[in-house]
């Protein structure tokens, strides 16, 4: 039996709300090995290169915002832009 096998039938063998937490934890996991490959890559990246370091980063950031549980709506950009006509000159 792989271990891979062999963690699936333990899996299942557990009540639903545990077998949520075993895949946050392997979630957590995956997340961790992502960190770790981005901030391993070398600073003279080509530029096809930076784009998947800058992927890799947005998804990282998205799964932190999924396993946090955060739902962004309109509602909480509306009132963020200066709506001011500038600023006072004195000549």
């Amino acid at each position: 039996m792989t271990v891979l096998e062999n963690a699936v039938s333990k899996m299942q063998k557990l009540p639903t709300e545990q077998q949520q937490q075993v895949l946050r934890f392997i979630e957590f996991l995956t997340f961790e090995l992502a960190d770790r490959q981005i901030h391993q890559e070398p600073e003279s990246l080509k530029e096809g290169q930076q784009k998947s370091v800058f992927w890799k980063g947005l998804q990282k950031f998205r799964l932190t915002i999924q396993n946090e549980g955060m739902e962004f709506t309109n509602e909480d950009f509306a009132d963020l832009r200066d709506r001011s006509v500038g600023r006072e000159i004195i000549l």
